[in-house]
């Protein structure tokens, strides 16, 4: 069965290789390595289809149309949920054909149920609803099928996307040093399949700062002769589109849909977060090298995830067994979902299947190492912990409402609290002059530089919102990068995100805002369930004034945000309604 991309096809195509993965009721690698079971499920896959004529009576209101609506949508997400859980493993020639098959046939049968004039009908019902969970429904049903619906030429994105990717991810180099004193050694003269690893040595050893400097500039400027043609390509096609949906730019046209909906917006925020931290990017091995780390004590993963578990108990959230390598998660005694552990090289969850209230429970696959021996290691799985906890936790009775955000910009301000809440409790505060607080300072200052070029690259040459690049660089890091014009060919993220590459160092920062105003409040299970659980379906804006009792608009939110980051000039911490 061939099947071909249609242009609003390859747009769903892209929103389904998203990170949502879903749902099988058992998990067994061994099975899995023994007996292939992709064949079964892409037989399942390309026998699914929307219902061919409208099943529901116009005559019903919002609530049953939105229930018709989840039921149809449920199966179609757990089916492409499951995909890319598999698509996780290595996977043969045949069975990779298989999945990609799978991922065709649903593209283009959500694409075709987009235009029924059974989803019409039912999306003009749900927009007359005045149910805040039938309101954040319509609004992600909306936003998914708008974007579905682009007619811009998405194979030739996706072309120049991949091959801008290659040239980045690319760390051949060679360098010729005319001046001999920057050699360590005759190896560096030669080509270097993997100069990454060769450059971060010889950043440290070496300790002439502008021989580091030379080289340094030299390794980010290798994929920037290549790259400039696909960039262009990729612009061009984003200018053109956000021309035909009536903006002057792609920067304005994909902001608009954002919680910082304009580039002015987001230009002050990035601006209010710059800081001189004085540590160059060719200098940061040498300081890391000397830096002291945090120091912690060293356990098992097992051992960590139980202290997690006792952390986790005053938000009113469990963690029990089932055996050794199943645990059951609650809230409230309510049951969320299944965790399945297993062991492996690094720390990571991988969804199984998404929770939604009163229509499946979720599962994930937690993988452990064995020994968590650095601040690094714990702090990593505080992470993987909580974005499980902050997934399974939500309130939400529909599947788009616990996938998507309100918005893109805003989706993971939970999860980031709740991150920053365990980190409190868990793990000591690393001192202002030790190795892991020199790294967080660092990439922190560079997603913001980087944030900076993303902005630039899409907005018109004549925009006032436009940064100087070489000005931002310096105040960063308080040193020139001569070539500062390469910078934006040296992350893939500014083609794949573009001007939305601000969006994780914003939902930080107003996360660590929200948790230094609270964090003295006795009552840290309210904070849990306004900001996590948000059982009523509350929109940010309630949500913050909720927590903080104060009017929240974008630009106040930049200012406290900014507040929060500058610690000599907070705001007084409040707890309002979260006494109770």
């Amino acid at each position: 069965m061939q099947k071909y991309i249609s242009v609003p096809t390859a747009r769903i195509i892209k929103w389904l290789l998203s990170p949502l993965l879903i749902g099988i009721c058992w998990f067994d690698t061994a099975a899995f390595a023994a007996v292939s079971p992709i064949p079964l499920l892409v037989e399942q896959c390309l026998a699914y289809q929307f219902p061919a004529k409208n099943q529901t009576s116009i005559t019903i209101g919002a609530a049953q149309h939105a229930a018709a609506l989840e039921r149809q949508l449920i199966g179609f997400f757990n089916i492409n949920d499951r995909i890319k859980y598999y698509r996780q493993f290595p996977l043969s020639y045949s069975d990779r054909e298989l999945v990609l098959q799978c991922q065709l046939y649903l593209a283009d049968e959500l694409a075709l149920f987009f235009k029924s004039t059974q989803f019409q009908s039912t999306r003009f019902k749900l927009a007359e609803s005045h149910n805040p969970h039938i309101q954040a429904l319509a609004m992600r049903i909306n936003r998914l099928a708008t974007n579905s619906e682009s007619p811009l030429d998405k194979a030739q994105l996706h072309t120049a996307q991949a091959a801008f990717k290659q040239g980045v991810t690319s760390q051949q180099l060679s360098l010729s040093f005319a001046n001999t004193g920057c050699q360590l050694d005759a190896k560096l003269n030669s080509v270097k399949t993997n100069f990454n690893g060769s450059l971060a040595s010889y950043l440290i050893k070496q300790p002439n700062e502008q021989c580091r400097k030379t080289v340094w500039q030299a390794y980010q400027a290798r994929a920037s002769i290549k790259n400039k043609t696909s960039f262009e390509v990729i612009k061009n096609l984003r200018q053109q589109q956000a021309e035909q949906d009536g903006y002057q730019d792609h920067s304005h046209e994909i902001l608009q849909q954002q919680w910082l909906s304009h580039p002015q917006l987001v230009a002050k925020f990035l601006q209010s977060q710059t800081q001189a931290i004085n540590t160059t990017p060719w200098s940061l091995g040498q300081v890391l090298s000397n830096a002291k780390p945090t120091v912690v004590k060293p356990t098992s993963s097992r051992l960590w995830l139980n202290n997690i578990a006792k952390v986790l108990e005053p938000l009113a959230v469990s963690i029990t067994p089932v055996n050794e390598n199943v645990l059951r998660v609650y809230h409230q005694h309510r049951l969320l979902g299944d965790l399945y552990l297993s062991q492996g090289k690094k720390t990571q969850a991988r969804v199984i299947r998404h929770a939604v209230v009163g229509q499946q429970f979720g599962q994930y696959e937690l993988v452990l190492k064995d020994e968590l021996t650095n601040y690094q290691q714990q702090s990593a799985m505080i992470d993987t912990v909580a974005s499980i906890i902050s997934q399974l936790a939500s309130g939400h009775r529909y599947y788009l409402q616990n996938t998507l955000g309100e918005t893109q910009d805003s989706d993971q301000i939970d999860k980031f609290w709740l991150q920053m809440w365990l980190k409190g409790e868990l793990l000591p505060t690393p001192k202002n002059n030790s190795r892991e607080a020199v790294l967080q300072r660092y990439a922190t200052q560079l997603q913001i530089f980087r944030a900076k070029v993303a902005l630039n690259s899409y907005l018109s040459s004549e925009d006032k919102n436009r940064f100087d690049l070489d000005s931002a660089f310096k105040q960063a890091f308080s040193a020139r990068w001569d070539s500062v014009d390469d910078a934006p060919y040296t992350f893939s993220a500014i083609v794949y995100q573009g001007p939305l590459y601000y969006q994780k160092v914003w939902q930080k920062a107003v996360a660590k805002y929200i948790y230094q105003s609270t964090k003295d409040c006795q009552n840290q299970k309210h904070i849990f369930d306004y900001l996590v659980v948000n059982e009523s379906a509350n929109d940010m804006v309630t949500q913050l004034q909720l927590l903080l009792d104060e009017t929240i608009t974008p630009d106040s939110l930049i200012k406290r945000t900014q507040h929060a980051f500058n610690h000599q000039d907070q705001h007084s911490r409040r707890c309002t309604l979260l006494r109770q």
